[in-house]
């Protein structure tokens, strides 16, 4: 027999009416309580069939957001009016923030804010969030011209549009306020370049044994812990050791993947060093220790560099010595899947950009690779078919264990 039972939304609470209505957020759903302030159950039900019961479906679907049932039902507004109100682009990019801030990290939802903060002041904050499009982005007036108009670089810009692209695909998937998502194209990446070579890590290393230069010789060891694992800046301070091996969790991760990078002594016993520096602030009641730190890494090889003056048009960060990890690394290992694996990158897409160097540029600018890239030139000049096992061989000849017998003779 089948059950025909209709579920009873009408709620009396205290002698006045409410209906209840349940709403998906896409992961669960949501209990909505609307009253129609009235004890009166016939007005109630005027009030359901004529204002409310139209919007049932948009309000389930998530078209009606809750913001606007104070417009739309007139006897919850003092102008006794209906209409829907559109969510504006400054107030969902509240919700989003907030919902940001429980997700990733402070310095990320920094530049959440910045990025919309700049859609914002050019297109307006109260432009409803329904009537963007792509040619607030890329039309004459738009975004990008305005951002140009100022001076900012693509590489630059394109971090904003990152940012941005993130946010609508949350308007579109998370908050459904749109109906689809806005796309726009990014922009051409700039000449420059952010890897530093090994004649410049040697130099910044040369630097700091100086004793003139007054820098501590911890800063020296932390940029070699950099250069041997290709981490990111916060990812030392991040991760938590098991024997070996650094385990970076993956929902501290940017690729968002668990990460596993194996030590070596010397390398282990920097990472206590850094772990210890870290707990410094811990101690000096810093509440964004692991940031702090960072920083004073960060600021310290700038300011090497800035007195080192290279003559390049790249910029050296502490993400310049993951990128020369990576670039070393793929020579070094002959598995481009391998390296993508070890860096913790989402695809091997993003790992195949450390393959977009000429090998005169390698060689001039990575002396270590010269045996490995010469072996490579000397295959194709004798047109060998490179077999299997050829390659297993060259990976076996190159792997990264022999790139750490060089730590401990330029350890302080």
């Amino acid at each position: 027999m089948t059950n025909n039972k209709v579920r009873n939304n009408w709620r009396q609470v205290k002698g006045n009416w409410y209906y209840r209505l349940m709403v998906w957020n896409g992961k669960r759903q949501h209990e909505w309580i609307i009253p129609f302030k009235t004890k009166d159950k016939k007005v109630a039900n005027n009030q359901y069939q004529e204002f409310l019961k139209p919007h049932i479906a948009d309000i389930k679907s998530g078209v009606v957001q809750k913001f606007q049932m104070k417009a739309l039902l007139p006897w919850l507004n003092t102008e006794k009016t209906s209409e829907i109100v559109e969510l504006s682009l400054e107030q969902i990019a509240k919700q989003y923030i907030s919902y940001k801030e429980n997700k990733r990290k402070e310095k990320s939802v920094k530049r959440d804010k910045a990025s919309i903060k700049q859609l914002c002041e050019i297109i307006g904050y109260s432009k409803p969030i329904r009537e963007i499009n792509y040619l607030d982005i890329e039309a004459h007036g738009g975004l990008i011209f305005c951002l140009q108009k100022r001076g900012l670089s693509n590489n630059g810009i394109n971090v904003t549009l990152r940012h941005l692209r993130a946010f609508f695909n949350y308007c579109y998937k998370k908050a459904k306020v749109i109906d689809e998502p806005i796309e726009f194209d990014m922009l051409p990446k700039g000449d420059q370049e952010y890897y530093i070579d090994e004649y410049q890590i040697q130099a910044v290393y040369d630097y700091i044994d100086d004793d003139s230069n007054g820098i501590d010789s911890f800063f020296k060891r932390a940029l070699m812990f950099y250069e041997f694992t290709g981490c990111r800046a916060l990812e030392p301070m991040l991760g938590e050791l098991y024997g070996d091996w650094l385990y970076i969790d993956a929902s501290k991760s940017k690729g968002k993947n668990l990460r596993k990078i194996h030590l070596s002594e010397e390398i282990r016993a920097i990472w206590m060093e850094i772990s210890a520096f870290r707990d410094n602030y811990i101690d000096m009641g810093s509440t964004a220790s692991n940031e702090r730190a960072s920083e004073r890494i960060s600021k310290t090889l700038l300011k090497i560099t800035r007195s080192l003056n290279f003559s390049t048009n790249r910029k050296i960060t502490l993400k310049s010595y993951r990128h020369s990890y990576g670039i070393r690394r793929v020579y070094q290992c002959g598995n481009i899947f391998q390296v993508t694996m070890e860096m913790g990158h989402k695809n091997v897409t993003t790992t195949q950009q450390y393959l977009r160097f000429q090998l005169d540029e390698l060689k001039d600018h990575f002396p270590s690779l010269l045996p490995i890239i010469e072996n490579m030139e000397n295959i194709q000049k004798s047109g060998t078919m490179v077999t299997k096992s050829m390659v297993t061989q060259y990976s076996k000849d190159n792997k990264l264990p022999s790139s750490f017998g060089r730590l401990s003779s330029r350890l302080p």
